[in-house]
Order: structure tokens, then C-alpha cells, then sequence
């Protein structure tokens, strides 16, 4: 998601989000297939765009001897919010977040949210947000207009709203103050322009989830929109004239990484999830840590360290080709190759339905920092077949992806503990950005 390497929920394609968030400033492309015919879901890779490696926001890691907090953020993969219409959800890992009127108890706890390490920032529904959503305060420019922000998805739907503060509190840290966006248009804000995309998605029925909670290696979504107003996605709204144009915006008011803002602990994020059974499991329980070598819980144990470049890509070498633009991230619900030798299910779906699960390697190496490279053994079974379990979690699902990527979804994760250092803090394992296993 680089911009944001827009991952996104269990809708879609990428329900990922192709927009430009996790850091970048362009629009990033996903795998846009189509629902198979057993599961009714789509597959959702999520597709980076060009990211940078701004520091704005840096804050020191605390002292020795600081105050210990709960660090620990339940994570759960589940088929709670299926989309409508769509048999099951496959491999969308999701967490609970609270956000308020900053300084004040004015709260609402928001459950089901995406857990995405491909994208920056906090975005949730406004139907989530209920009566905080006309209550958050909004950012505005320096002519009093609201910005807004068009977080598109590779398959046509897209977010679209306002961008406002908030006190953002996950476990037991929280960062104050924060801008994230409210998904909607709640309190009159205009609609979107019309190349945001086709579909707003603004509900669970559409989305999957009731949110994102954007936890990749940048601290703010889109450093190049700091200079380039014509980036489609971020707007400056009149909310007299009902107009919005693309505007450019300081990093400061951007929406940021949360947990880039926390008083400690904000050096990188763990995502720990168990093995699991090749056949698939109705639930699976982990945790988002924060955090990496700031707590006793939180110590770097990876024997992997992989260097992202400045626009947040890892190298994967599969079948002889070298795929540059790679990436780890927990909001894409698979593993997205190419690879014509793979029997695709029918209709057009992307997903991959050999008649035999399949044994494959692959050898993953940075881009930039950590390069050592590291060999990578994965499934890849019948979707058809999964399809059919109607099961929450899947190590073995796959589909067809970009010529030059390879996108490590959530099957990369069960069994690991993966560490995601972000951009110029300061990390044991090496210099960040990187990702580690």
C-alpha cells in the first residue's frame, strides 16, 4: 500500500485498497479478481504504490526503566462480518480499537477492524463511528476547507471522507490527537469526485470489515503528496459550494501511523499468529505486539531481515524470474504470484485451483539494508476446495498476482512472528525499514 499498498479486506480483489496510503503518493494496482463460484469471495491482494521513507512525526524510543503498558493487541481471523452475498470471508485478520474526542471520554470502541501492515493510518466506517462520527474534529487547509481523502480499491470500490483527529487507544497505548479518516460522508461532507472509483465502500456488507488499522513501516500515509496537488487522494472540500479538489498536504496533517505516535513502543509492530491445519480452521487467535525490542515481550527474535526500499519493496525470486516489487503484508488474504504453469479456478476468479496442492519454493532477499536471502517454502491448494470448508483461515490459498510482485499475504504469517520495523527509528535487527521472520 504505498502509497498505501492498499491491502484490503475479504471482499475483493484487494478489497485491498489500491490507493496510495501506506506511504507513497501514487495509486497503487491490485489483483482485481472475481469471486469464485463455490466461495463467493474474492481475492484480495493488496497493491503497493510508491512509498517514501519521511520521518516527519519521529518520536524518540523511551529511556530504560520506562513504565511498562500493555503492549499486546488480540488479533482474531474470523467470519464475523462476510460480506453479503459472499459464502465466506477467507483470511481477514481483524482487532478491536477505541477512538475519542481527543482529551475527553467521549469514546466508541470499534471491533472487527482490518490488522493491514501494508497500509498507514486509522480508517474506519462512519457507521462504525456511529455519533462520533459527526463529532471528531476535521483537518482543515490553510483556506478553512475540510480535506478529504479517496482511498481507492484495485477493483473499483474505494473509500472516501473526511480526514479527522482523534485519540487513537490500542492495548494499552495510546496516541493522541491523531489524524485518521472517517469512511463516509458524515455531517453533509460532499461526495466523491467522480474518478475516486465506482462503489463506496462504507459498510461491512461491502468491505468485510468495519475499518483498517494501517500498521506499515512509514509514519505518515503519503510523503510525495506533500508536494504534488495533483495526487487524487487528498482533497481540499468546500463545504459551502459542495466542491472538493486534489490538493496537495503537509506531512503533519496527513493521516498518520498510530503507533508511530505512541509515547513508547513505537519503533515497529509484531504480528504473531500459530501454524495451523493445512485443511484450514473456522478461527484463528494471535496478537499485534507493539513494539520491537522495548519490552520484555517484544524482543527481536527473527533469524530474517529483510530491507524494504524507499518505496517499501522486497525482492522475491520464484521460478527463475526475480519479482522486485514484492512485499509481507497481513491485508492481503493470499499469496499473489505469477505463475502460468498454475491451473486457475474457473471464471475468472484469480484464484489458483490446481488439481493437487503443490509444494513450491521461492527466495526472498531485500531491496535495500538486510539483503541476505532467504529461502521460502509455501502451499498451494485447490480454492474450490477450501472454498467449500467455509473455514475462516487459510496457509495454503493463493492466486494470480502482478507481473512484478509477489505479495506474501496473511498464509505467509501462520506459524511466524513477523516484525515490520518502521523508517528511521531506531530497531534492533538493523536499519529500518524492514520486515523480519
Amino acid at each position: 500500500m504505498s502509497a498505501i499498498r492498499n491491502a484490503f479486506l475479504a471482499v475483493g480483489a484487494c478489497l485491498a485498497l489500491a490507493a496510495c496510503g501506506g506511504g507513497g503518493g501514487g495509486n497503487g494496482g491490485g489483483s482485481t479478481s472475481t469471486s469464485s463460484g463455490s466461495g463467493g469471495q474474492t481475492a484480495q491482494s493488496s497493491a503497493p504504490g510508491s512509498q517514501g521513507t519521511s520521518n516527519n512525526g519521529n518520536q524518540d524510543n523511551p529511556p530504560a526503566g520506562a513504565t511498562t503498558v500493555n503492549n499486546v493487541l488480540p488479533i482474531r481471523v474470523d467470519t464475523a462480518l462476510a460480506p453479503a452475498g459472499g459464502g465466506y470471508a477467507p483470511n481477514l485478520p481483524v482487532a478491536t480499537v477505541t477512538v475519542c474526542v481527543h482529551g475527553t471520554t467521549q469514546c466508541t470502541t470499534v471491533s472487527d477492524v482490518l490488522v493491514d501492515t501494508g497500509s498507514v493510518g486509522l480508517r474506519l466506517t462512519a457507521s462504525a463511528l456511529g455519533a462520533l462520527a459527526n463529532v471528531l474534529p476535521t483537518q482543515t487547509d490553510a483556506s478553512g476547507n475540510v480535506l478529504g481523502e479517496c482511498y481507492p480499491f484495485a477493483d473499483g470500490r474505494y473509500f472516501w471522507g473526511p480526514v479527522a483527529s482523534a485519540d487513537i487507544k490500542l492495548a494499552g497505548e495510546t496516541a493522541t490527537n491523531v489524524p485518521m479518516m472517517i469512511d463516509g460522508t458524515p455531517g453533509g461532507f460532499p461526495a466523491a469526485p467522480g474518478a475516486c472509483g465506482i462503489t463506496l465502500a462504507d459498510t461491512p456488507s461491502v468491505i468485510g470489515a468495519n475499518g483498517i488499522l494501517g500498521v506499515a513501516n512509514l509514519v505518515q500515509d503519503c510523503p510525495s503528496c506533500t508536494s504534488n496537488a495533483s495526487n487524487g487522494i487528498y482533497y481540499s472540500c468546500n463545504m459551502a459550494t459542495g466542491t472538493c479538489a486534489s490538493t496537495a498536504v503537509t506531512a503533519t496533517a496527513q493521516i498518520q501511523n498510530p503507533v508511530a505516535l505512541f509515547p513508547q513502543d513505537n519503533n515497529g509492530v509484531i504480528v504473531e499468529l500459530p501454524s495451523i491445519s493445512a485443511a484450514g480452521q473456522a478461527s484463528v487467535d494471535g496478537s499485534l505486539v507493539f513494539g520491537i525490542g522495548t519490552q520484555t515481550n517484544n524482543t527481536f527474535n527473527a533469524t530474517s531481515v529483510l530491507g524494504y526500499d524507499a518505496n517499501q519493496f522486497i525482492s522475491t525470486r520464484y521460478n527463475g524470474q526475480v519479482l522486485p516489487e514484492s512485499y509481507i503484508d497481513s491485508g492481503s488474504n493470499g499469496l499473489y504470484f505469477p505463475d502460468s504453469t498454475l491451473t486457475q479456478c474457473a471464471g475468472g476468479t484469480g484464484w489458483y485451483c490446481p488439481a493437487a496442492t503443490q509444494a513450491l519454493t521461492a527466495t526472498a532477499f531485500g531491496n535495500a539494508g538486510a539483503t541476505t536471502p532467504v529461502n521460502l517454502s509455501f502451499t498451494v491448494a485447490n480454492e474450490n476446495a477450501l472454498a467449500s470448508t467455509h473455514a475462516s483461515a487459510f496457509s495454503n490459498l493463493a492466486g494470480s498476482g502482478a507481473r512484478a510482485t509477489f505479495d506474501w499475504g496473511l498464509p505467509f504469517f501462520f506459524g511466524r512472528h513477523v516484525y515490520f520495523a518502521i523508517a528511521n527509528r531506531t530497531a534492533p535487527g538493523g536499519a529500518a525499514p524492514y520486515v523480519a521472520f
